[in-house]
């Protein structure tokens, strides 16, 4: 929705790619119990995560991710760690704290 909405910012201009194609995407690590690592998918809908085309990684605890889900802290101060797009990282960060509001 925020893509949509022109709220995300793509990186210079849309990558978008085919279906089931790889494209831009972001490495989420939630550290802990029940925790593991994802790649997001950042820019076209169908796009799949790639570790090629990897162009930010986020780590988070995961009190910490389920806090930044329920909305108890402000995504700018939620990652622990954080490395590569920063455009990339905040959109991810926000779609995540939106999780708080379905």
């Amino acid at each position: 929705a925020r893509r949509r909405a022109g709220l995300a910012t793509p990186g210079g201009g849309p990558h978008l790619v085919a279906a089931g194609g790889p494209g831009r995407s972001l490495r989420l690590e939630i550290e802990g119990s029940g925790g593991g690592e994802w790649l997001i998918p950042l820019d076209s809908p169908g796009a799949v995560g790639s570790a090629d085309h990897e162009v930010a990684h986020v780590a988070l605890d995961g009190v910490e991710f389920c806090r930044l889900a329920a909305g108890h802290v402000p995504p700018a101060e939620a990652a622990a760690g954080q490395a590569g797009d920063r455009e990339a990282i905040r959109d991810v960060l926000f779609a995540a704290a939106g999780l708080s509001r379905m």
